[in-house]
C-alpha cells in the first residue's frame, strides 16, 4: 500500500495535514465496513482482535484496508468462542481482558479506539498524557 499504516500518515506531521476531515471520515468508513464485512457477511465470522493504526493500510487515494489476520479467529456460536487472550495493549476492552470470550464487541471496542485517534490527529497514550498534563497545568495555575 502506498501511503503504508495509519499509524505512519498520522504521525508524519506533512502527511497528517493532507488528511482533511472528508479524508478522516472515508478512512473511519472504510475500516467499519471492513470489520462489518468480516462480522456479517463471512460465514462463519471473523473476529480480527488486532483493529490498531499500525494494522489499517492507507492506498494511493487513502482508502483504508484492514491487515494483519494473525490473530484473527473464526466466530463458532456452536462453541464457547475461548481462547487464549490476543490484542494490542490499549485496544482491548477492559471488561474482555478479564475473560477469554471472543465476540465482535473485541473489535468494536478497538475501532471506536482508532476512530478516536482519526478524529484528534494524536495515539490514544499521547492523546492521554496532553489530557494529564493540561489538567495539571490548569491547576497550578490557578
Amino acid at each position: 500500500m502506498e501511503k503504508r499504516s495509519l499509524y505512519c500518515v498520522l504521525h508524519n506531521d506533512v502527511e497528517a495535514v493532507e488528511m482533511d476531515w472528508s479524508k478522516r471520515v472515508d478512512i473511519v468508513k472504510g475500516i467499519a465496513h471492513s470489520l462489518s464485512y468480516l462480522h456479517y457477511d463471512c460465514k462463519p465470522a471473523i473476529i480480527h482482535r488486532d483493529a490498531t493504526t499500525k494494522n489499517v493500510l492507507l492506498n494511493s487515494e487513502m482508502e483504508a484496508c484492514l491487515s494483519d489476520f494473525g490473530i484473527a479467529r473464526l466466530r463458532n456460536f456452536s462453541s464457547s468462542n475461548e481462547t487464549i487472550l490476543a490484542s494490542t495493549y490499549g485496544y482491548l476492552a477492559p471488561d474482555f481482558a478479564y475473560t477469554d470470550s471472543v465476540t465482535e464487541k473485541c473489535d468494536v471496542y478497538s475501532f471506536r479506539v482508532v476512530a478516536l485517534e482519526i478524529i484528534m490527529g494524536k495515539h490514544r497514550g499521547e492523546l492521554v498524557s496532553s489530557l494529564r498534563f493540561a489538567t495539571t497545568r490548569n491547576i497550578l495555575r490557578k
